[in-house]
């Protein structure tokens, strides 16, 4: 049963609209080490180390350089000195990637890449993608490193969108003995303590552990809004020898909050309104009510062995369950006519979420004058979600499902009556991949090439009623090849073509012959230039690409609710990306990209022509990182930071359009032995801007100023 009409005011969007570093990281070959083995004043060396390796890109132990493809790394240590929240604020210093693009919401991180949603993946392995436990907020302080890799990785991954993926990488077992305890305080009354332990277990080092934790209390900038979360990841990993290792990771992680920032009309916040601008704290829903209670969990392990000659195997295998728990939403839908009272709605939901993953691998290496690296692999994912909703404007009698709510003088206490669920579905998906490898080294040179072919199966049920039953199977060959050549002197030039699909749940409406959906594909090409001298203090990227997305879903003009797969998206960009550790205590970076996106195919005359929703044509950032090592300032440091996001649109169709913004960011820290007491400010000047707007009923305010304070003690 389809839901009920929204106000034109919605047309063509969906009820949520899921629509400073530059990439740096510690090198594969030290993530057993101690989580900040660079920050020692008395050898004056305080600015991180700069990432040689990534292997999200090839799953192989690959040089930066060697990739050919974009990929930025966004370490613990980053994370940290800028005192984020979630990743949707790790990213705002990345070239061609957007973070909050609906503004604060302590449910989930908003990312694009390129101007679209990414995926998400968590130590090489897919994480849930459902409605509402599909939009993880994965707790940074768990993190060892964000790689950020843009454009299609179908060929080792799968199903995904063109725009790229995130690979989150946990944090492991360590060599040496290490200890933190960090406690923070901040804006809106946050209070937090995070713990994080690791060493060997016995004499030899075969075992060792890792534990980190975390708890949070935290308001919120919106009224009635808090931001709590309870995080706790024990990690074992044993080593008999040199060859062979099995590392154990298991997560927990709930968050208790609720969803009530944004959701707000244009007039008052994009337009003028005669009452005055609507308060950045107003509260939409009723207290008590708009919960977001979630509980995510897993376990699994990451196997590998090297048999001598070149040859070694890995296995990643991860079990998770993803819970929100049932609630009830009362939701904004606009301004009535006297342009201060808002018309409200209920929406019902529940979700839980199971997957299943497993990434066999087979590695060679072999040649003199021409190297090779073969990798060879078969994966599988399984995963099952169930999704219950109910949306309601009015009830029998037409009444307002809630009362309305004058924004300007808000009184609370309006009756909820929780509505039935009118839809109940259960998806199980199972995807089954087969991929080849083969980075050739000859020379200077570097040729990779890679293909793989999937096999995706869909069945859909609806469990209310007297329900309904559908099975969809896709198959797909996904390739990737491309060339570096690498100068003595670290220059990189580098041209890439890379492809990616993603499965499209549904069929044509039956007068236009039924037809199942194809998957919507997607190709990239890529042309750049990497810079990284041999003592590896600077890291430079320069990229050109063009992205086209093939049978994307646009509304069919003759029969309400239903689809044709007969859209086109192009994106063309630029974008430069650098990192320069000026001296061991001076670091500077800076990031630029243009994207210029555009529908080229659709049914919708008015959409034809349009920009990607929420994806500035142009954004700009820089920052630096002083730490004086001599003198009576020893052990005292300074940062800072600038970020600008250009003018863009929020809606498919381009009517709502909201401008560009500057932020700053300012960072003051001081060590002194064992300890760090740091400060943290983000948007500096507190500056009030709007992020979107995606209709005339649904803007959003950006992050305000926040402020936080942290003391860390490490042994």
């Amino acid at each position: 049963m389809p839901n009920p009409p929204l106000p034109s005011a919605f047309r063509g969007h969906r009820l949520l609209p899921l629509a400073i570093a530059a990439g740096l990281a510690l090198p594969a070959a030290v993530h057993g080490q101690a989580p900040d083995p660079a920050r020692t004043l008395d050898a004056v060396v305080v600015t991180a180390p700069i990432a040689r390796a990534a292997g999200s890109a090839t799953k192989t132990d690959t040089p930066l350089l060697e990739i050919p493809q974009s990929i930025s790394v966004i370490d613990a240590r980053q994370m940290r000195d800028r005192g984020v929240q979630g990743i949707d604020e790790a990213v705002w210093y990345t070239a061609g990637t957007q973070g909050a693009a609906f503004g604060p919401d302590p449910r989930t991180d908003w990312l694009l890449v390129r101007g679209f949603a990414p995926a998400r993946y968590l130590d090489g392995l897919a994480l849930p993608d459902g409605s509402s436990t599909g939009i993880t907020r994965i707790e940074p302080y768990g993190l060892e490193r964000v790689d950020v890799l843009k454009g299609p990785a179908s060929v080792n991954y799968g199903a995904m969108p063109p725009g790229g993926m995130l690979n989150y990488t946990s944090k492991r077992p360590t060599a040496d003995a290490f200890g933190e305890v960090e406690l923070q305080g901040g804006s809106h009354d946050m209070r937090q303590a995070a713990l994080d332990l690791g060493g060997p277990l016995d004499a030899d080092g075969v075992w060792r552990y890792r534990l980190t934790g975390l708890a949070r209390n935290s308001d919120d900038v919106v009224d009635f809004v808090h931001d709590d979360r309870y995080y706790i990841a024990p990690a074992l990993t044993w080593q008999p020898d040199a060859d062979t290792s099995l590392t154990l990771l298991g997560r927990w992680q709930h968050a208790d909050t609720m969803a009530g920032g944004g959701f707000l009309p244009a007039e008052g916040t994009l337009l003028p309104n005669p009452n005055g601008p609507i308060p950045v704290n107003r509260y939409t829903g009723e207290p008590g009510w708009n919960r977001y209670d979630r509980t995510d969990a897993s376990f699994g392990y990451a196997f590998e062995h090297h048999f001598g000659d070149g040859t070694r195997v890995r296995q990643n295998l991860r079990y998770g369950s993803s819970e929100v728990a049932p609630s009830t939403t009362v939701g904004a839908l606009g301004l009535l006519e006297d342009q201060r009272s808002l018309s409200r709605y209920l929406w019902a939901t529940a979700e839980a979420s199971r997957t299943f993953g497993v990434d066999n691998q087979i590695e060679f290496s072999f040649g003199d004058r021409v190297q090779h690296t073969v990798l060879a692999g078969l994966d599988h994912r399984r995963s099952r979600n169930t999704y219950a909703s109910a949306f309601v404007i009015s009830d029998a009698d037409g009444n307002p499902a809630v009362a309305p709510l004058d924004l300007f003088d808000p009184v609370y206490g309006s009756p909820v009556v929780v509505p039935d669920y009118t839809s109940d579905v259960r998806q199980v998906q199972r995807q089954t991949g087969l991929y080849v490898q083969d980075q050739i080294r000859a020379g200077r040179w570097v040729l990779s090439i890679g293909g793989r072919h999937d096999w995706v199966g869909t069945d859909t049920t609806e469990r209310l009623g007297a329900g309904s039953r559908a099975h969809q199977s896709d198959d797909r060959f996904s390739g990737r090849v491309g060339v570096n050549y690498v100068f003595d002197n670290g220059f990189a030039p580098y041209v890439g073509y890379s492809e990616s699909f993603q499965p499209t749940i549904g069929n044509e409406h039956p007068e236009r012959g039924g037809r199942a959906f194809v998957p919507t594909t997607g190709a990239q090409v890529e042309a750049g230039l990497k810079y990284q001298p041999a003592h590896g203090r600077a890291l430079a990227t320069l990229a050109l690409y063009e992205i086209t997305q093939e049978n994307t879903l646009t509304v069919d003009p003759d029969h309400t609710f239903f689809q044709v797969q007969q859209g086109e998206t192009r994106v063309r960009g630029v974008e430069l990306e650098t990192r320069w550790n000026v001296a061991p205590n001076f670091s500077v970076h800076a990031a630029y990209a243009y994207i210029d996106s555009e529908i080229t195919r659709s049914n919708e005359a008015a959409a034809l022509g349009a920009e990607i929703p929420l994806q500035p044509r142009t954004s700009a950032s820089a920052g630096f990182d002083y730490t004086f090592v001599s003198g009576p300032l020893t052990g005292f440091g300074f940062g800072g930071g600038v970020r600008y996001v250009g003018a863009h649109y929020g809606d498919l169709y381009n009517e709502w359009r909201t401008p560009s913004y500057t932020l700053y960011d300012a960072a003051l820290h001081y060590d002194t032995g064992p300890w760090r007491f740091q400060l943290n400010a983000q948007n500096l000047t507190d500056r009030e801007y709007v992020s979107a707007c995606s209709s005339a009923a649904w803007c959003y305010y950006g992050f305000p100023r926040r402020v936080t304070a942290s003391i860390r003690y490490q042994w």
